[in-house]
């Protein structure tokens, strides 16, 4: 059974979850950024000529197929951390030169980011899998260059996770 999704208010026709799916976490990203209840929280660092944006999110909240048709692993013990890149003076999300990172635990203990680009006809964002523990608190590095002319960009933001239970 094939269920349209219309999201014609965008310039986009899907018949898939994939597209819902990847539109909701776009948009979740800039929920957070105008909602008055998550005002103590921030979601974006600014850069000289762009904003990068970021979330993190419990596994189960991605749909199986749409798990399945970009390999992302699904389980208790894991999160993703989802960043895109704008330009301050509008349009879509921009493929930045370049994007690394690490989350370290309290320990100190420093684990690798590997991003996965996700490219839609109107953003592109990328997604990198962490795995934790129940109730642990994780300081994650973001390095950004932007674009040829910004120079390399690191900030850290800080997260307790908690697995689904």
């Amino acid at each position: 059974m094939s269920h349209d999704k219309n999201i014609s208010h965008l310039g986009i026709n899907q018949s898939n979850n994939t597209a819902v799916f990847l539109w909701q976490c776009i948009f979740g990203l800039f929920i957070f950024v105008s909602s008055p209840l998550y005002a103590q929280e921030n979601i974006s660092y600014e850069l000289e000529e762009h904003i990068v944006y970021y979330n993190v999110f419990n596994s189960s909240l991605i749909p199986a197929d749409v798990a399945k048709q970009y390999n992302l692993v699904r389980a208790k013990d894991r999160a993703y951390l989802n960043v895109a890149v704008v330009k301050k003076s509008g349009g879509y999300g921009v493929a930045p030169r370049k994007l690394n990172g690490a989350y370290r635990n309290l320990l100190q203990q420093s684990f690798p980011l590997t991003f996965i680009e996700i490219k839609e006809a109107t953003a592109t964002y990328y997604l990198a899998s962490i795995r934790f523990n129940n109730e642990e608190i994780l300081h994650i590095d973001i390095t950004v260059q932007a674009d040829y002319q910004s120079t390399d960009e690191t900030f850290t933001i800080t997260k307790k996770l908690y697995k689904d239970l």
